[in-house]
């Protein structure tokens, strides 16, 4: 097998389906049963908008792109698309990936290549893995195989390529990482160190954490003054040079952004640094699901609308997605169910599990309540009711127009 491609989610699959689009024999491998027979029976909603689903059925029925439930088979080259959530410190979770790296140590032969593409704070592929994988192959890192780093910067929803940055243990295991990522991507970005790269993908998040925050915090600030948030947004816009829009809005979700900034201060707790910075941005965007729930309580006490019934429009962390992890809709909802009946419709999303261990299922559109919230604005959604709605998608809680 030319390539085992390991964890078929949002940034593995994508992976997988590419390099058999490349004319690479590829093993794809997960760790859920039930991901991998979704994948391979072509169920609507599958690619979860990473891949293309035409190219995925078609690197499927090329028979180059072969599926299994956790089995880890010999090849030239192995992808780490393993989750690496926050730790309850903030910092990474490295069990699945450690589990991953110890199976392929287990198979791995001399010359292979593993490239590690998992999100890690600073350290974790050349002081954790690459002696993980000497233990369990007896191999030497960078000598009997290669060893390289090129973290996901996959946004699920857009379709512009984005480019891969990689660094290798060695020059030699750079050189060979390039030459298959660029069969891959259409541009390459290497840079001298593992660490570099894995520094790039926390700070590329982080980056974008603090700028989340500061247009939160600016949008408070905006109706403190009376004014539009959106039209200062749109004139500073204008400014050629030193600015780059984020919008406000309930706050930052998903894998990357809200666990990456957990990452950049967990490193520099752990060597003796302070990060002031992305501190207080890390506070703005956790109380931003709180404080959008304080202004739907304002908002229904002036129109005089009770809250016994809630019903919740989009539940994942961005539009157009099907991703719900770190989702400040969760958040919402899970403190209105302590108070109100709650429902919910998420075309992506057909059931969610609540923090007191409740099911909830998605209901039409159109469910009877007091209130309709909006929380994440997909494309194919529309309130269509005559409840009051109320769009939390602005950083605030405002009457739909």
């Amino acid at each position: 097998m030319d390539t085992v491609v390991i964890g078929l989610g949002f940034t593995g699959l994508p992976v997988a389906v590419a390099a058999a689009t490349a004319g690479l024999r590829v093993h794809g491998v997960d760790a859920s049963a039930d991901r991998v027979w979704h994948i391979a029976a072509r169920t609507p909603g599958c690619g979860l908008t990473t891949v293309d689903e035409a190219a995925l059925s078609e690197a499927l029925k090329s028979g180059l792109l072969s599926l299994r439930h956790n089995e880890i088979i010999a090849a030239d080259n192995y992808v780490l698309c393993v989750p690496t959530p926050q730790d309850r410190h903030g910092g990474l979770d490295t069990e699945m990936l450690v589990d991953a790296v110890n199976r392929v140590g287990a198979v791995l032969r001399p010359g292979a290549l593993v490239i590690v593409q998992s999100t890690c704070e600073p350290g974790t592929v050349e002081d954790v893995l690459a002696p993980r994988l000497e233990r369990a192959s007896g191999l030497k890192a960078g000598l009997d195989f290669h060893v390289a780093h090129s973290p996901v910067r996959t946004d699920p929803g857009n379709t512009t390529p984005t480019p891969r940055v990689v660094a290798g243990l060695t020059p030699a295991c750079a050189e060979r990482a390039v030459a298959l990522l660029r069969r891959l991507s259409a541009e390459v970005v290497t840079v001298s160190t593992l660490r570099a790269a894995e520094l790039t993908k926390i700070f590329e998040n982080t980056f974008r954490m603090v700028n989340i925050s500061l247009a939160n915090e600016l949008a408070a600030l905006c109706r403190a003054q009376g004014v539009n948030v959106h039209e200062v947004l749109d004139a500073a816009g204008s400014k050629p040079f030193g600015f780059l829009r984020h919008r406000p809005g309930p706050g930052a979700g998903g894998d990357c952004i809200p666990v990456s900034a957990g990452f950049f201060t967990a490193s520099a707790r752990r060597h003796g640094l302070h990060s002031p910075v992305v501190d207080a941005a890390i506070s703005v965007n956790n109380a931003m699901p709180a404080h959008t729930l304080h202004r739907v309580r304002v908002k229904l006490a002036e129109l005089g609308v009770p809250m016994r019934h809630v019903h919740v429009l989009g539940v994942t962390y961005k539009p157009d997605v099907a991703n719900v992890r770190q989702s400040p809709a969760l958040r919402v909802i899970n403190e209105l169910s302590r108070e109100a009946v709650v429902t919910y419709h998420d075309p992506f999303v057909p059931n969610l599990v609540l923090d007191n261990g409740s099911m909830l299922t998605s209901q039409p559109v159109d469910t009877p309540a007091d209130v309709v919230l909006i929380m994440t604005r997909h494309a194919s959604v529309s309130p269509g009711t005559t409840t009051p709605v109320i769009d939390c998608t602005a950083g605030d809680a405002v009457l739909a127009a």
